[in-house]
């Protein structure tokens, strides 16, 4: 049976400097142009779960990745009750840095990656991928520039604060 990846998408684009854009739309877009070209995931299914309503949100092409807004609720919420209804969470892989998921995914049975252990899986020396797609983690793990986080908030207020 094959594994099913649940990623939280804003923890793997905010941990991700090549995929951390000047909007959220640019971001997400990013994450799932990545997940096509260079497949972490392998061939397993995946679905990438982001905060808020989905809007405009369009990707070109996300066929064989599921996109979830998480809605009234937040993602990390989503992503728990997803592992919690889960028929077999021993097959989810959770992907995100955030502790409280990670331990909720572990109590459950599911597996749990970092997002650097995911991103691991790309293959570096893989020029072609590596010029295309370009990912690496930030170097020194800290938190988003201010500015950044800044922006990041002014968009979620306009997601989440729409009527």
């Amino acid at each position: 049976m094959s594994l099913h990846f649940v990623i939280d998408g804003y923890n793997l684009i905010k941990q991700t400097s090549v995929l951390n854009k000047i909007n959220l739309e640019d971001s997400r877009e990013a994450l799932i142009r990545f997940l096509k070209i260079s497949r972490p995931q392998g061939n397993n299914p995946v679905t990438v779960v982001f905060d808020g309503i989905e809007g405009g949100f369009y990707c070109r092409d996300i066929s064989g990745i599921e996109v979830i807004f998480s809605s009234h609720q937040s993602a990390d919420d989503k992503i728990k009750r997803m592992v919690e209804r889960s028929p077999n969470p021993k097959n989810m892989v959770v992907v995100t840095n955030d502790r409280e998921i990670r331990s909720f995914a572990q109590a459950h049975l599911s597996q749990i990656k970092k997002v650097e252990e995911f991103l691991a899986k790309v293959n570096p020396l893989d020029t072609t991928r590596a010029r295309h797609v370009g990912v690496r983690p930030y170097e020194d793990n800290k938190d988003l520039p201010a500015q950044k986080a800044s922006e990041i908030t002014e968009e979620m207020k306009k997601l989440w604060l729409k009527q």
